[in-house]
């Protein structure tokens, strides 16, 4: 039976509120971008299969199925790391808090919140940006050489996070911001903590209370194993926090952060994509046990091609496990 968006609405905003509904959430949420031409891989550009590299319409970019994107020119804009430190930040700069700004976001939540919960998601803010402007060789290399010159660079990007986090902030129907940025891989975060502390830490948290003045919660999302960063991630305040848990163990992450955070979870992709429904069940299984001592849970599935019996197992387990009141 299709799920009405005013049911979608209504579990999202219990789970902002830590309170258990009636299922634990899934697709109830609707992510919508401002200009992910700039900020992210562009509006509807071809995704290559599992596994595979693709490169956008335009030639500028790679990407990989599941939300990768580097720059495919970098070598040739930024030859040398001298290169990097030089850029011309003028086209980065941030955009005016004011129009077209306010009409475009307006229009964008107003489309989304047709289909269901929509939240803003802003992706590219000092990391994930660096990345798909430098690409990932010249990125490492300038924040290893001399990071207290590229953090003007960063500074430039976080001014221009901040006036979108404002942005979205002002604009009416918006209840929740989600703050990107990929700090992190599988085995652990791609720069030192020491850097993340000094250069990036202070921007999430102007970002973080810019949205809060306004009324609105944060949830944080970043891939991989952040947790060696979590407790200075806390310190600047986010309401809720993104867990992949093909990174992170969801019940060692939450016990740390804590019950007063709302959490959005995405489900192991080995599981779903290369393990047995038994797995999948187990898992789902250990969310519903969680589900009870966290009642502000979202999840997602993970995974980009599972085996047709995997995933009627991960629907079928869902909806015996998870829908709680049918």
């Amino acid at each position: 039976m299709p799920v009405s968006v005013a049911e979608k609405t209504s579990r999202m905003r219990k789970v902002l509120a830590l309170e258990r509904a009636d299922r634990l959430s899934m697709g109830d949420y609707l992510w919508v971008e401002y200009r992910p031409d700039v900020y992210h891989l562009g509006e509807d550009e071809p995704r290559p299969a599992k596994g595979e590299v693709g490169v956008t319409r335009d030639g500028s970019r790679k990407v990989t199925s599941d939300g990768g994107v580097w720059a495919t020119d970098a070598a040739t804009k930024y030859p040398t790391v001298e290169d990097v430190f030089a850029v011309d930040l003028a086209p980065f700069a941030p955009e005016p808090v004011g129009e077209p700004m306010l009409t475009r976001m307006a229009e964008l939540i107003a489309t989304g919140s047709q289909r269901g919960f929509a939240a803003p998601l802003h992706y590219g803010t000092l990391i994930s940006r660096a990345t798909i402007e430098f690409g990932w060789e010249p990125f490492l290399l300038a924040t290893a050489l001399a990071p207290e010159r590229f953090a003007r660079v960063l500074d430039c990007f976080g001014e221009a996070s901040l006036a979108v986090a404002r942005g979205w902030a002002q604009t009416d129907g918006v209840e929740l911001v989600v703050i990107h940025d990929d700090l992190a891989g599988t085995r652990g975060l791609v720069l030192s903590p020491d850097f993340l502390r000094e250069y990036c830490l202070p921007w999430y948290r102007r970002i973080f209370e810019a949205i809060h003045d306004q009324g609105r919660k944060v949830l944080y999302m970043c891939d991989g194993n952040y947790l060696p960063f979590l407790d200075d991630i806390l310190s600047a305040g986010p309401d809720g926090l993104y867990i992949e848990s093909s990174s992170m163990h969801p019940a060692e992450f939450m016990r740390r952060a804590g019950a007063d955070k709302f959490y959005l979870i995405k489900t192991d992709n080995r599981h779903i994509d290369t393990d047995t429904p038994e797995d999948i069940h187990a898992e789902l299984l250990a969310l519903r046990d969680l589900h009870r001592q966290y009642p502000g849970m979202v999840i997602y599935r993970g995974g980009g091609n599972p085996p047709p019996a995997n995933a009627e197992a991960f629907d079928r387990y869902y909806r015996e496990l998870l829908v709680y009141e049918q």
